[in-house]
């Protein structure tokens, strides 16, 4: 009867349009980049179903047979104790994919098996990939394949997604397994296997009511899963005598890993310690002492290189796109309305600039993560930082997203789906709009240098300081406010893989898959907001900047201010175009302040058009962003933004007769704290969805207001 339904199976998987095959291994053990060696980098990059953990297939055809490739997220078990693994597990008995391949990392065989032997409990065919195996043979350490081929009853195959080495071997073992359908041995040391097999023989005559396949429910019943035991107790399928043959999972897994270790010593021959550097290294930067502080400089490089290195092509695209591609779009379609003219430059041509002009930020913040990651020091730097998070209920890897936060939300919201849990996910989103963003810091100099010239970098720091303390309160108040919010104690568990030098093209290549999710998944928003904008902001076309709609609607609420002090409808008109980005605060008070309306609207009837001229400046521009990129490496220890000189004095008086000292300070708590720029808005719906998106929003206005009003109010006093 058996050989008769695996048959049948295996003639079934052959005549599929497309086989599944699942990639499964522990965090860092080179999943993607063995995907992307057997597919040639056509991954397809998405979301899990209901959460924000990336899903990434790719197709490839081996003996003209198509085989769909699924990376499941990283784990170390299968009794989910994080959203990776508990995706892991439900996919293995859910989607019953035709075979699995159990990425390996060759030089931590004996922490890897622990998962392997657990995969082989789903009775899915299964081929082992020894993953990093160069590093292995050059750390002088070998590994019986053929022993542990008849151990596991597995194909296993040494390979480099990296290198690309084995790939065909690996693919050649693909096709072979799905052919033969052999399923991989379950290995228990004695006494467990002969209580394991019991309890499978009890349940061999009610496999079909089971629901799952006969070995996993077997190993859940005998390390004692209540869930399943319970289940089955309610189905009627064993009775409570089965405990008999149960053991505590402490002692199951004691057991499992005693077993694995006796194993490793007959297959694995290490003729030095392999891990020598990477001990060393550890010693230094996860030293009691040093590794905080290190830790802090190395994201210090990081925030400085990357916004010091991107700024200057962010502002070359922007030109680009913006002065040098939008003007001659408008030149092509001079049969138009002058109005329908600014709708496209202003608002479509704009918001597609908008999202382009972040490519450069976007891609040197991904490729110096990829770095920190793929070399192994992301993993320590979570382990460095989470007693001090664990104080307000968060994991160690939620301090990473918060402190890129300060360059910029947008990537450092992407940088949450590395969290383990989507309780940290969120929390951490969250909390990532209060962190300023270097786009406020124009609004904080201009103010400063107003009105707080003496001390204005205490200013500036002191508000960093502020979003930040705000932020920790609100988890916390969040957590006792909102029970479904608190944190479970998940079991902090970390493998430190060693350390490793990524290749730049796998890092080019892994750099370039986020890219592309981000352009493709934030423009929608970001188009609708800008033409949403422009429109309020440009009519009545034509019309003086006091008569726009913008004037007339902060006219309307601007008394709604007055108790945070600056109940000016020109403070207020600059609130919305701050959504679009922070920056616009300097760029619609200037035009409010100055009266510079009439002058760009003279300007656009006598703009030149000398495609040569402009086409020579772009060029120019481009050459001079490479300059001021290394520049800015040449200068890397200085801040460049707190010593330019004050090139807006005319601006700045004007801002002395709107605000007052006190007022000013009010102002800037208040875009501090105010809702984050339309591509974080955009970021946050594709991550947290809408419900989550209105939440933030109503959440920062609220804060924002009453922080600023407080500040305002208890300033009034001191002063009167």
């Amino acid at each position: 009867m058996f050989r008769y339904r695996h048959r049948r199976r295996q003639i079934d998987v052959l005549k599929k349009n497309s086989i599944k095959v699942a990639f499964v291994g522990n965090p860092n053990v080179g999943k993607t980049a063995l995907i992307n060696a057997l597919s040639g980098s056509n991954l397809k990059v998405g979301n899990w179903p209901g959460v924000t953990v990336e899903k990434k297939e790719a197709n490839i055809v081996i003996n003209n047979q198509t085989f769909s490739l699924v990376d499941l997220p990283g784990a170390y078990s299968l009794n989910p104790f994080s959203l990776e693994e508990k995706i892991t597990r439900d996919f293995l008995i859910n989607e019953r994919p035709d075979l699995i391949v159990n990425v390996v990392d060759s030089n931590q065989l004996e922490k890897s098996l622990f998962l392997t032997f657990a995969l082989s409990e789903f009775e899915i065919p299964m081929v082992i990939a020894l993953n990093f195996f160069d590093e292995m043979v050059k750390n002088k350490t070998e590994i019986n394949i053929k022993k542990l081929k008849d151990l596991l009853s597995v194909e296993v195959v040494p390979t480099s997604g990296v290198k690309k080495i084995g790939i065909d071997a690996l693919k050649e073992a693909i096709y072979k397994a799905i052919n033969e359908r052999t399923l991989p041995n379950i290995l228990f040391e004695e006494s467990l296997d002969k209580k394991f097999k019991q309890i499978k023989d009890m349940l061999k005559d009610k496999k079909d009511q089971l629901g799952y396949p006969l070995s996993f429910v077997a190993a859940r019943v005998l390390e004692r899963d209540n869930q399943m035991i319970n289940e089955l107790i309610n189905k009627k399928l064993i009775d409570k005598s089965i405990l008999d043959l149960t053991v505590d999972n402490s002692t199951y897994i004691e057991s499992r890993y005693k077993f694995i270790s006796s194993i490793c010593k007959k297959i694995l021959v290490k003729h030095k310690d392999s891990y020598d550097l990477t001990q060393k290294i550890d010693s230094i930067l996860l030293n009691k002492f040093l590794g905080l502080p290190l830790f802090l400089i190395m994201m210090f490089i990081v925030f400085k290189l990357t916004f010091d290195l991107s700024k200057p092509f962010v502002d070359f695209t922007s030109y680009f796109i913006n002065d040098y591609i939008g003007k001659y779009v408008v030149y092509s379609l001079w049969f138009l309305p002058d109005i329908f003219k600014s709708l496209i430059k202003e608002a479509i041509i704009g918001g597609v600039g908008s999202v382009i002009s972040f490519f450069p930020l976007i891609g040197i913040f991904f490729l110096f993560i990829s770095i920190l990651e793929e070399s192994g020091y992301m993993t320590r730097a979570a382990f460095l930082i989470d007693k001090l998070m664990s104080s307000i209920g968060l994991s160690g890897k939620v301090f990473i997203p918060l402190i890129l936060g300060f360059g910029c939300n947008v990537p450092a919201i992407y940088a949450t789906r590395g969290l383990d849990s989507q309780k940290d996910r969120l929390l951490a989103g969250l909390m990532i709009p209060l962190m300023s963003c270097s786009a406020r810091l124009p609004v904080y100099l201009l103010f400063t240098a107003a009105f707080f010239k003496s001390f204005k970098e205490l200013i500036i720091l002191g508000l960093y300081f502020l979003g930040a303390l705000i932020a920790i309160l609100l988890v916390i108040l969040l957590q006792l406010a909102v029970p479904s919010l608190k944190t479970d104690s998940t079991p902090f568990i970390l493998e430190l893989p060693p350390y490793r030098i990524p290749p730049l093209k796998f890092l080019l290549k892994l750099t370039g898959f986020r890219v592309k999710s981000f352009l493709r998944k934030a423009s929608s928003v970001i188009l609708f907001t800008m033409i949403l904008v422009w429109s309020i902001n440009s009519l009545p076309y034509n019309a003086p900047v006091g008569e726009s709609y913008l004037a007339q609607g902060s006219r309307a609420i601007a008394f709604v201010f007055a108790p945070a002090g600056f109940d000016k409808w020109e403070a207020v008109a600059t609130l919305l175009p701050s959504i679009v980005a922070k920056e616009a605060v300097i760029g619609t008070l200037g035009q409010i302040l100055e009266g510079e309306q009439n002058s760009t609207t003279e300007a656009k009837s006598a703009e030149e058009y000398n495609f040569a001229d402009d086409t020579s400046k772009v060029i120019e521009k481009f050459k001079d962003s490479f300059i001021e990129a290394g520049t800015s490496l040449l200068n890397f220890f200085t801040i460049n933004s707190f010593q330019e000189k004050e090139k807006n004095e005319s601006l700045m008086n004007r801002l002395r007769t709107l605000f007052t000292p006190l007022s000013a300070l009010s102002f800037m708590i208040f875009i501090l704290l105010f809702v984050p720029c339309m591509v974080t808005i955009s970021v946050f719906i594709q991550e947290y969805g809408m419900k989550w998106t209105v939440f933030e929003i109503c959440m920062l206005l609220t804060i924002s207001y009453s922080v600023s009003t407080l500040v305002y109010q208890i300033g009034k006093l001191f002063i009167h």
